[in-house]
């Protein structure tokens, strides 16, 4: 029997349909691969801004701190040296008032002396304009001999007397005299030795000063690069965010699509299994090899680390290892692109796979479904993450897409080598 014309055209309709539905998932994939990339990207430039700012305001900090350090020693010093100051000042106005005192004194002397000068002057004018008593006349003038012991005695007294005040006044006249010299010579020490304090008191201070605007310049920058770093955590916050809206999105896409997804995936993953049957990928065991074998160096060069490593060119298509779902990109470390693939069984007794260092080609987007074979991503070109060169790591992982570690990772040599081989 033959098909109505209708038939045809209903039948060309439903492969329109289908390869139109195809190109939008491609290109929805692929706009969301962009999309989450860049955000990735900017996302690990705005957290290493982040934490180089962090190390600049913690490095403001510590110099803030030093400086703080410093002032409270420069003013524990200018304290100290205040009360030396204090000290020599209050020496120096008792030197002064001691002075003072031995100048006052010795105007007192010198006003006693004059006035004794000029009585013993009077005194000695009337004993030259008196007649000179002879030794007869003062035995003759005696009333009796007691009397004449009296007058010698008495002129002897007198003369004594008028001999020591003038020896008394013009000693005392000599010790004030020496006194005030030597206290003259104290204040001129202590006038120097307070200068002397004085200007050290203001190198202290101006010392001080100096730190303190230091402080502030510090302070200041240490202000400006807080306010950047805070700026840089909220745009890191932003991009979290965007970030997480982005694979929600994604995920819901992959939701709206699910059957037309599976529909055009199917043949990708019969088309790759034949790729897998030319020799390009092996599969052994319910594992299949993570690389096309012709890329992938010999298993003698692999090597153990958290998973294990294996050289191959860089931009070298990575195959899924089983069907599941890539539920994260990016690992410390590995780099930004590096995705991890959760299983939909157990595979050497985990659910999680991760592919380290690898680049940014022929990645799929976060919460993409992928069959077994099923090119996901791609070896890194160059270096990516710390490494030497272009490889992948793989490996098992926890939830948080972090290695398990070198324990697991015979279990991985294992079952990649029963693949290889298969």
């Amino acid at each position: 029997m033959r098909s109505s014309p209708w038939s045809y055209s209903r039948a060309g309709c439903a492969l329109l349909a289908a390869i139109a539905i195809a190109w939008l998932i491609a290109g929805t994939r692929a706009s969301h691969a962009a999309s989450s990339s860049q955000v990735q990207q900017d996302l690990g430039a705005a957290q290493n801004r982040a934490s180089n700012l962090a190390g600049e305001v913690g490095a403001a900090s510590a110099h803030l701190a030093q400086l703080n350090a410093s002032i409270t020693s420069t003013e524990q010093q200018i304290a100290r040296t205040q009360a030396d100051l204090d000290a020599k000042r209050e020496q120096l106005l008792k030197l002064r008032r001691e002075l003072n005192a031995a100048r006052v004194r010795l105007a007192q002397l010198e006003a006693f002396q004059a006035r004794a000068e000029r009585v013993l002057s009077k005194q000695l004018v009337r004993d030259y304009e008196a007649d000179q008593p002879d030794i007869v006349s003062v035995v003759l003038e005696a009333r009796g001999f007691k009397d004449l012991l009296e007058r010698i005695d008495f002129a002897r007294r007198i003369r004594s007397w008028n001999v020591q005040v003038t020896r008394r006044v013009r000693t005392a006249r000599r010790a004030v005299a020496a006194q005030a010299t030597r206290l003259g010579a104290l204040e001129a020490r202590q006038q120097r030795l307070t200068v002397e304090v004085l200007d050290r008191r203001n190198s202290l201070a101006s010392s001080r000063v100096s730190l303190v605007r230091q402080q502030l310049t510090v302070a200041q920058d240490r202000q400006d690069k807080a306010n950047q770093l805070a700026s840089a955590r909220s745009q890191v916050a932003d991009l979290q965010q965007q970030l997480s809206q982005l694979e929600a999105a994604q995920a819901a896409q992959a939701a709206r699509v699910g059957g037309a997804s599976q529909e055009q995936s199917a043949p990708a993953a019969g088309a790759t299994g034949a790729a897998g049957n030319s020799g390009q990928a092996s599969s052994g065991g319910g594992f299949t090899f993570p690389l096309p074998k012709g890329a992938a160096s010999p298993p003698g060069t692999w090597s153990l680390d958290q998973g294990v490593d294996i050289a191959a060119p860089g931009d070298t298509p990575e195959l899924a290892v089983c069907s599941g779902t890539i539920v994260l990109h990016g690992i410390g470390g590995f780099g930004p692109w590096a995705p991890v693939l959760h299983c939909d069984g157990s595979i050497g007794g985990y659910s999680y796979v991760y592919y380290g260092h690898a680049g940014p080609a022929n990645q799929l987007p976060v919460g993409s479904r992928v069959s077994a074979g099923q090119v996901m991503s791609s070896i890194g070109p160059g270096i990516v993450g710390i490494s030497s060169g272009p490889h992948v790591e793989i490996g098992f992982a926890d939830s948080s897409g972090s290695p398990i570690g070198t324990g697991s990772a015979p279990t991985m040599m294992s079952l990649l080598q029963g693949s290889y081989g298969g």
